[in-house]
């Protein structure tokens, strides 16, 4: 139990460290080797052996050349394009390549934009605003500096709220992009705002003719949050009569895979729950165009408004458009994504990401797409019911047997497997509510951890550890899931996801120290009940984050811990009584 408790403190001040400490004003490998030496110089000083001063002079040299490699290494990744600055920021890795006249910006190895690319920044303003060339107000969600805000003043009526995340996209923009873009980025038709653009629209007043979402494709959950029912019916509600919703994602101009029909299809049917009117331009990027009111992407029509317009553009132009904009293309698109599976991309059920794996891995020869896709054919029976029946099954075995030591263990077990998938669960919340945990994720962890101590420790100090202590905290999970699964339902606080960790913690140090105080007195075999823990932990951690949370969604799977929590309870209440 001093082994555990020291373990849970530990973390928690690490935690701290990095929330207050690293992340603000170190890189993410000056950090690791900050760790790294403390951790040596701790046990160095703890074994106080003079021969081992040469071993720990060895690894302070080696830690502080790992942390002066940061950047060399990143240049050696991207080889042959030149890194030109890389910046660690709360919200994500930033990083600019520049190859002759071409700015890159990338976060988290995702692309931002790339200057100049007229191809990509015409196609994300102009098929919107052909659909209202007179309109007013635009707002505009991210990648505004890499050319889209200039395409978008060229209709000079039209003022722009610009929304972007990390303040440090502005910064790196304004001292690696030409001088005519940085006068874009300080028009005064140009309003900037530094938040998270689903925040933003959540607390702006006014409605919009046009709102342009300009992210990467939802390859991470923090960017599917982006492109899901909830968060086109929020964008819906702040659109003016008859405005339009654009945004855009790559694709491929002749062949679609079934990965790529399916990816889009969702896509697809996600918007139709929002919106009365879907069009979608064909091409090697897909333009979503999405209203309440007419939309067209007919040839003549957009060629008549380019010319009266006068629109001085490169790729968005009749010349170009009379073959991308064909009716055999269009309808051949519009055929294949409706002929996907039905799939709807929701806050907690994730699916969009998901196909977006499955598509990605389709770039490499190893069996990762395939496995993908077979799991994401399985009926919820075997993804859920299934391994459920196992269970029992083991827990009906156990039960059989009548070892007081399986009492004591399998509450372990199912513990890991709980607290693991109700801390993946709750983080997948605060990002998709809130969208910061990259830089909140040390202190949701820290909390966890906290309570783990909170909980061992007031444990430890009990005198009385009984087999009814066992059953009470079991119980107590159950309620705690209970309640998560409510707040789903609501918009939960953050104060409430801190709780929640906090308690949850607490209850799994408690548990785990009475039943390694009760399995002990059975048996001596000291590691079985962390390995029984870390296990379950690593089970729940694997099935959860790779398949259940994409293909079946967080209240879903909630409901399935509450039940193996549940049956959990009933195993331990028919406990023999010797």
């Amino acid at each position: 139990s001093r082994v555990y408790l020291l373990e849970s403190l530990g973390a928690s001040f690490s935690g701290l460290a990095v929330y207050f400490l690293l992340v603000p004003y170190f890189s993410n490998w000056q950090g690791t080797a900050i760790i790294g030496i403390i951790i040596s110089l701790l046990i160095f000083l703890s074994f106080g052996q003079k021969r081992l001063k040469f071993v720990f002079v060895f690894i302070f040299i080696f830690l502080i050349a790992f942390s002066l490699f940061d950047i060399p290494s990143q240049k050696i990744y991207w080889k042959p394009f030149p890194l030109q600055k890389s910046k660690d920021s709360p919200y994500g890795k930033l990083q600019v390549i520049k190859n002759r006249e071409q700015v890159s910006l990338y976060n988290n190895s995702l692309l931002v934009y790339s200057y100049p690319n007229l191809a990509v920044s015409e196609e994300s303003i102009h098929f919107a605003f052909l659909q209202i060339p007179e309109a007013k107000r635009a707002l505009l969600i991210g990648g505004g500096a890499g050319g889209s805000l200039a395409e978008a003043l060229k209709y000079p009526q039209v003022e722009v709220d610009y929304v972007e995340l990390d303040p440090e996209i502005i910064r790196l923009s304004l001292e690696f992009l030409p001088e005519e873009e940085k006068r874009i980025l300080n028009n005064r038709r140009v309003h900037i705002f530094l938040q998270d653009g689903r925040s933003f629209l959540h607390k702006v007043q006014k409605k919009y003719d046009l709102i342009i979402l300009n992210l990467p494709e939802p390859a991470t959950a923090q960017i599917n949050r982006f492109y899901t029912k909830e968060f086109f019916l929020k964008v819906k509600e702040k659109l003016a009569e008859k405005g339009v919703f654009s945004f855009l994602v790559p694709s491929a101009e002749n062949y679609i895979s079934p990965e790529l029909q399916q990816f889009l299809a969702t896509l697809h049917f996600t918007l139709y729950k929002a919106f009365d009117m879907v069009e979608v331009v064909p091409g090697d990027t897909n333009v979503f165009l999405a209203s309440s009111s007419s939309l067209s992407i007919d040839f003549d029509e957009l060629s008549q408004k380019i010319e009266t317009l006068h629109l001085r553009t490169s790729y968005i132009r009749p010349q170009l458009l009379q073959s991308r904009l064909h009716p055999l293309r269009i309808n051949l698109l519009k055929e294949k994504m409706e002929k996907g599976r039905k799939k709807i991309n929701l806050d907690f059920v994730p699916i969009s990401y998901f196909y977006n794996s499955v598509l990605w891995n389709t770039q490499f020869k190893g069996l990762e797409a395939k496995i993908l896709n077979s799991f994401s054919e399985l009926s919820s029976f075997w993804l859920l019911d299934f391994p459920l029946l196992l269970f029992l099954l083991i827990l009906f075995f156990f039960w059989l047997r009548r070892k007081k030591s399986a009492f004591f263990l399998v509450p372990l077990a199912v513990m890991g497997f709980t607290t693991i998938i109700s801390e993946i669960i709750v983080i997948i919340c605060f990002q998709t509510l809130y969208g910061y945990v990259y830089g909140q994720m040390a202190l949701l962890l820290t909390t966890f951890m906290a309570g783990l101590f909170l909980g061992s420790l007031w444990s430890s100090k009990r005198k009385k550890k009984d087999f009814f202590r066992i059953l009470l905290i079991q119980s107590l999970f159950i309620l705690l899931i209970f309640f998560l699964y409510l707040s789903l339902k609501t918009h939960a606080s953050e104060i409430f996801l801190f709780l929640f960790l906090l308690i949850l913690g607490f209850l799994g140090g408690d548990l785990f120290i009475v039943s390694n105080h009760l399995y002990l007195k059975e048996k001596t075999n000291y590691g079985l009940g962390y390995g029984l823990d870390l296990g379950g932990s690593f089970l729940g951690a694997l099935a959860a984050s790779s398949l259940l949370i994409p293909l079946v969604g967080l209240p879903q799977l909630l409901k399935y811990l509450f039940l193996l929590n549940s049956f959990c309870f009933l195993f331990l209440i028919g406990k023999p009584k010797q």
